[in-house]
């Protein structure tokens, strides 16, 4: 049917609770469903009907009720029964799942009713969310649930690998053995402040029914969105489980100080004509093209329309949801670009508005996966628009991402290199990258590709999920794809350099899992539903290089002891004096502290340096401040973090080839010990 001249705006809208609200003496049953002429409750005993005692415990009619809703009413206790709604249309039935369920059978096909209670983990009460006062202070940790523990070396017991409960040992060590950490002992020691978890709710395409097996999907495919996914749970039978397992995760990491991030997807659903959505209101959910098909900006079939109301107030909903019910830390909106400004916005302040809210971090991939009906006046939440979303809402910087080691989409391209390997004609490009693509003047280069209000609004990343891996991407570019697995100090070594640049720069520091350990997938770029044995972290890589591993660590000591590199206004960025008269291939900056002096370091310089020889620099004093007459090297090409390496006198310095270097004025570093 074609909906593209359909005016949604004369349905009947509902700012009520949808769903099932379950006590036990009454569960009430509320959809929205303004274009069905009947609606009909079905109860089931189990989940689907292969389960012992599955049968079929009666269809009652719902009564239409106010704004487009239909309404039930079950006066006795309802708990763990499984239910569908039966919704009849010009003629047709169609039984689909209430698209506000919070628990569900096996393979997401019948909602189920919970007591959400007695679900908690023991003193759940007591859990908080993690405190982080601004976007810019976070450091992320990019993983998916399966990859964290598959593989055995991970030392997480059998039972508990490629599950939520595998984030609940504490004390695991590679192989068993009691000496490298692994998963979230590894964690701990690392630095980063949340880990940002690869879609965890119910998805569409995998087999819940064999979790164990190698089949593997990012999660990309939404199902029913406020649950969570089951194959990643101990028992996807009993809807129970899956909940109380992901609290017991999001606890444990919560008792470590590691905050929670979900990877939400709410731009599309893994099904367009026969999702839970378009079977219940036809046509309202998705955006379509003016023949009547779906728009497809996802690249995935189909795409959402968050600019209509009850598309909107769903959205808002389940993230809500989400937060109070699972004390969720964050969300990563996939394809931000596919939703409108104004969705963001109010998603920001629905969300500012829980107790606690403000330290709960939004961000998302400013962009489409193709041509997307979304039209004016609702505008694209992409990087173009960017300064008419929340200061608060952040986008992810692919520009920088691409001018460090290369346009990332290039993944066959051998020849594609960015700054780190040597490519010519970068610096002002990285100079705007560390600057944070922030729209300000600045007195020492020209600027370009200004986009952000200020920092706050930059993920600062060189490697995602999508994509090569980030030493896949130097095998790549430097040693023609060969031995991805294998230790290549030149490679090491630029990314020790790609990783000085991105973590001292402006915005939010963002990492794929295991990149601090050359993380490799063996050239597969596009991962999403490979076997879960290349997707799986190889914690061996740790203890391989474990040079490289603390140098990440040291990197991030010294992003969280200086507020400048994580200062959410413009301050810092007007206080970075660029040295203009400078050899090729090499960036360098001086930087005054004005934002904690008193407790930090006063000045800091940082030198880059992509070429294959040494440079020499001369340093400039910081923006309105003088130049210090003896540095303290804490930053060098073996090894970085708050520990002295040297003392280094005047404004000459000499840095080796490929590497970085970062210095703090001596006098400041020493009051402070």
């Amino acid at each position: 049917m074609n909906f593209s001249n359909v005016s949604f705006e004369y349905y009947e809208t509902y700012d009520g609770i949808l769903g099932s609200t379950y006590t036990s003496a009454k569960t009430t049953f509320r959809l929205w469903a303004p274009t069905a002429s009947s609606v009909k409750l079905k109860l089931y005993t189990t989940g689907s009907d292969n389960e012992p005692g599955a049968k079929t415990l009666g269809i009652v009619d719902m009564i239409k009720d106010i704004k487009g809703t239909w309404l039930h009413e079950c006066y006795y206790d309802c708990k763990n029964l499984y239910y569908t709604y039966l919704v009849t249309i010009n003629g047709q039935t169609n039984e689909v799942v209430d698209i506000y369920a919070k628990a569900v059978g096996v393979n997401g096909n019948r909602g189920m009713i919970i007591d959400l209670f007695s679900t908690n983990p023991e003193n759940w009460a007591n859990d908080k969310r993690k405190i982080c006062r601004a976007q810019t202070d976070a450091a992320i940790w990019e993983v998916h649930i399966k990859d964290f523990s598959w593989n055995p070396n991970s030392g997480i017991s059998p039972e508990n690998r490629g599950k939520f409960l595998a984030f609940t040992e504490k004390n695991s060590t590679l192989n068993n053995e009691g000496t490298i950490k692994t998963c979230v002992n590894y964690l701990k020691d690392l630095g980063i402040t949340h880990v940002h978890l690869l879609p965890a709710f119910d998805q569409g395409f995998l087999d819940e029914t064999n979790p164990d097996s190698e089949a593997f999907n990012w999660g990309y495919d939404p199902k029913n969105y406020n649950v969570p996914e089951g194959s990643y749970s101990s028992n996807p039978y009993d809807g129970n489980v899956r909940v109380r397992e992901f609290k017991q995760m999001v606890q444990a990491l919560h008792s470590e100080n590691i905050g929670v991030i979900m990877d939400v997807v709410y731009n599309h659903t893994a099904e367009s004509e026969t999702s839970w959505f378009n079977l219940t209101v036809p046509g309202y959910y998705h955006r379509e093209n003016e023949d009547g098909t779906f728009s497809n900006g996802s690249g995935c079939g189909n795409e959402t329309a968050s600019e209509r109301t009850m598309c909107r107030k769903y959205i808002i909903d389940s993230l809500i949801y989400w937060a109070t019910e699972y004390h969720i830390d964050g969300f990563r909106f996939d394809l931000m670009g596919l939703h409108d400004v104004e969705t963001m916005n109010l998603i920001r302040e629905a969300l500012d508005n829980l107790p606690g809210g403000r330290n709960i971090l939004l961000y998302g991939e400013p962009w489409c996966g193709g041509p997307s009906a979304l039209r004016f006046p609702n505008k694209s939440a992409n990087k173009d628009n960017a300064k008419e979303l929340s200061p608060r809402v952040s986008c992810f910087n692919d520009n920088f991402r691409d001018i460090i080691p290369g346009r990332i989409l290039a993944d066959t391209d051998k020849n594609n290199s960015g700054f780190i390997q040597g490519a010519p004609d970068m610096e002002t490009k990285v100079k705007v990258g560390i600057s944070g693509h922030v729209s300000i003047a600045h007195r020492d280069f020209s600027w370009d590709n200004r986009w952000a209000l200020a920092p706050s609004q930059v993920v600062t990343y060189i490697s995602a999920h999508d994509n090569l891996t980030f030493y896949d991407k130097l095998v790549l570019s430097q040693n023609n794809g060969e031995d991805y697995d294998k230790y290549h100090e030149e490679l090491v070594a630029e990314n020790q350099l790609a990783a000085a640049l991105y973590l001292t720069s402006q915005g939010m520091a963002f990492m794929q899992a295991g990149e601090e350990f050359a993380r490799t997938k063996f050239g597969d770029h596009n991962s999403y539903n490979s076997k879960a044995s290349i997707n799986a972290i190889n914690w061996e890589n740790v203890e391989t290089f474990k040079d490289l591993t603390e140098y990440y660590k040291g990197l991030l000591q010294i992003r969280k002891a200086f507020s400048p590199f994580r200062d959410n206004t413009t301050t810092s960025i007007l206080n970075m004096n660029f040295i203009i008269d400078i050899p090729k291939n090499v960036v360098a900056y001086t930087l005054e502290n004005t934002i904690n002096p008193k407790e930090e370091w006063n000045t800091i310089a940082l030198i880059f340096n992509s070429n294959d020889e040494a440079a020499s620099v001369s340093l400039v004093p910081p923006k309105d401040g003088t130049l210090p007459e003896e540095w303290v090297l804490i930053a060098n090409k073996e090894r970085a973090g708050l520990e002295p390496i040297r003392i280094i006198k005047g404004s000459d310095i000499k840095i080796p080839d490929k590497s970085a270097m970062i210095l703090v004025d001596k006098d400041s570093f020493y009051d402070l010990l």
